[in-house]
């Protein structure tokens, strides 16, 4: 329960810390690239363990997944299913260099054949940087204009004050 109790607290605390704008855009465009593929490959954890090793914030790219997810369900799909497919089959002159790449001791594990997994990632690797500099405005622009109006909010000053957060935001705050 107290999970769940803490995390309108990290949420508050991704705006207000001196979490840098530029870590929370990159856990937003690995977000992004979670989102956009398949879950159920060996991909999904290279991903998982490149969440691990660089340094994005976390928080951000666990609260924008279902969103991207959501986008890859509503037809996302069928774009990486098409630049897949045009890259995996229709170009020719690429099958030697997938040929060669599928071949490759680790690379050969990472289902780079699927046209979903190659589609989803040249999709996510295509918007990456609009996605990262469009989420790194954002949270410059929700921290300068938004988040000292909702500081001032009864629901805030309420929420603040209830012992539980209180207390949670004292041992957050000392770390």
């Amino acid at each position: 329960m107290l999970p769940l109790i803490n995390l309108p607290v990290k949420i508050v605390k991704l705006f207000t810390s001196n979490v840098s704008e530029s870590e929370v855009a990159a856990g937003v465009v690995m977000g992004m690239f979670f989102g956009f593929i398949p879950l159920n490959g060996p991909m999904a954890i290279l991903l998982f363990v490149l969440f691990f090793i660089f340094r994005i914030n976390r928080l951000a790219s666990i609260l924008v997944l279902p969103v991207f997810k959501l986008f890859y369900v509503l037809g996302v799909y069928r774009i990486s299913d098409m630049v897949g497919g045009l890259l995996l089959i229709d170009l020719k002159f690429l099958s030697g260099v997938w040929r060669i790449l599928t071949s490759l001791p680790v690379i050969a594990y990472l289902d780079l054949g699927n046209t979903l997994v190659t589609g989803g990632l040249v999709v996510s690797g295509v918007l990456a940087y609009p996605v990262y500099l469009a989420s790194k405005k954002g949270i410059v622009v929700f921290r300068k204009k938004y988040f000292d109006k909702f500081k001032q909010t009864k629901f805030y000053k309420w929420f603040m004050k209830l012992p539980v957060i209180s207390k949670i935001v004292s041992l957050a705050n000392r770390r």
